[in-house]
């Protein structure tokens, strides 16, 4: 049984996409054809590409991934490299030799000059495919999280759930007040349920772009597609303000009582990330009813710091790899620094896929 990979037409292919996404995935909360839309028509730093593998004999598809393209500064150099997604084949066709024929144009491109570097989030499985092709391991995503409210918790374990409240009580308390003492003096935190990015977002971001060696675009333009524009999800955001302007802005998802981090702009990390945290753990507490909070984050990230002060704690669930691909004979210090996964700022924003 052969198999041949064939370049996507994005339009007239976009029926196999979805259908071969819906089948192999299980999340009900992706509309995959706005999905497709978004991120492969849609996105204002040009068209995605995507590569169909298809069964000799029947000549159906099988399987495909696509890769996105997206501004990276390296040392303050602008480069248009990928990000990989939508790994995915058909059940019956999960074999080594299918994965690794997929999976490898993207590492032809770069290897070929079409395009600089790429990088990507397997899973566990698919990391090993991953390193049989050639792209380089270069770190792991880790998940930090922070309990807000134990009363809920204890809800789930005590019964009545008066005799739970009351118990949580003390705990609770506690934690206000913590938090309260934490929260940064003279300054201001502002949610905002829809995002909207302005000229003061590009300025944090021209300040990151000096604070690490390399960082996705994380430009106006890329945060309103990436957020306010985004299909499927409804990010919110928080604005922090001291000194007299924009000092930071979280970006964030909110499900189950449980408020998910997914990126942040910060124009001096500094001086400025441990209150602008602190003051956001406070005003999610004096203001909603979260229980807790979450953040994925690469383990290199020196953020990481940051959040363990505030109170986060390190768990052992986040599941994806970070992987990187420059060909070292064509650009050396390039792939120097694009390897080494202490020069990256990455969160789990920077998973676009």
């Amino acid at each position: 049984m052969g198999y041949t990979v064939k370049q996507a037409d994005l339009e007239k292919d976009k029926q196999i996409m979805i259908d071969i996404l819906a089948h192999n995935r299980n999340r009900s909360d992706i509309d995959y054809a706005k999905r497709i839309d978004w991120i492969y028509l849609n996105n204002p730093f040009g068209r995605a590409k995507a590569w169909i593998i298809w069964e000799d004999t029947k000549n159906i598809p099988v399987g495909f991934t696509g890769v996105f393209p997206r501004p990276v500064f390296v040392q303050g150099k602008e480069y248009l490299a990928w990000n990989c997604g939508d790994f995915s084949i058909e059940k019956k066709y999960r074999t080594l030799g299918v994965a690794l024929k997929l999976r490898k144009e993207a590492k032809l491109a770069v290897d070929s000059g079409e395009v600089p570097f790429l990088y990507a989030h397997p899973n566990e499985r698919m990391e090993v495919i991953h390193l049989r092709v050639g792209h380089k391991k270069i770190s792991q995503m880790v998940r930090f999280a922070l309990p807000l409210r134990v009363e809920r918790y204890l809800k789930d374990k005590i019964s009545p759930q008066a005799l739970a409240k009351m118990l949580a009580w003390p705990v609770d308390s506690f934690l206000q007040l913590k938090f309260a003492l934490k929260r940064a003096k003279a300054a201001q935190g502002t949610f905002r349920s829809q995002v909207t990015c302005g000229a003061q977002h590009d300025a944090l971001f021209e300040a990151m772009k000096k604070q690490f060696p390399v960082v996705g675009t994380r430009s106006v333009e890329y945060l309103n597609w990436k957020f306010a524009r985004h299909p499927n999800f409804h990010y919110q955001q928080y604005d922090f303000v001291a000194d007299g302007r924009l000092r930071g802005t979280i970006f964030f998802l909110e499900k189950n009582d449980v408020i998910h981090l997914i990126d942040i702009l910060c124009d001096d990390f500094e001086r400025y990330a441990l209150p602008m945290l602190a003051t956001f753990v406070s005003d999610v507490y004096r203001q909603r009813k979260t229980a807790a909070l979450s953040f994925i984050i690469q383990e290199h990230n020196t953020l990481i710091s940051t959040l363990q002060t505030v109170g986060f704690k390190r768990r052992d669930d986040a599941t994806s790899a970070v992987i990187a691909y420059a060909n070292a004979e064509r650009n050396p210090a390039l792939a120097s620094l694009v390897l080494n996964p202490g020069n990256w700022f990455m969160t789990v924003g920077d998973r676009d896929a």
